[in-house]
């Protein structure tokens, strides 16, 4: 959201993805500098917003997505995810 504090960003965030890691991030695992807000474990910036999604792996009930739903695509078996909750192992 434009103009929202950093802290009240990773609140409402609960957790992000971290791009340079490929890993899932809690809010505990970030932190706010001058320029913007961080992954502490690689130092990365590049942090994508969770989202309400429909997932196709839980049965198809919405759940806040890490990755907000960018692995989702249509095939001819229906929709599937190709992030499949990797990003949930914690590392």
């Amino acid at each position: 959201m434009a103009g929202q504090n950093p802290w009240e960003q990773i609140r409402d965030w609960e957790y992000c993805y971290c791009r340079r890691c490929r890993r899932l991030r809690e809010a505990a695992d970030l932190r706010v500098t001058e320029k913007g807000i961080q992954c502490s474990r690689c130092g990365g910036f590049e942090l994508e917003a969770p989202g309400w999604v429909i997932c196709p792996h839980q049965k198809l009930s919405a759940v806040k997505c890490a990755r907000a739903g960018r692995g989702i695509t249509w095939s001819e078996v229906g929709y599937t995810c190709n992030d499949r909750c990797y990003f949930r192992n914690k590392g």
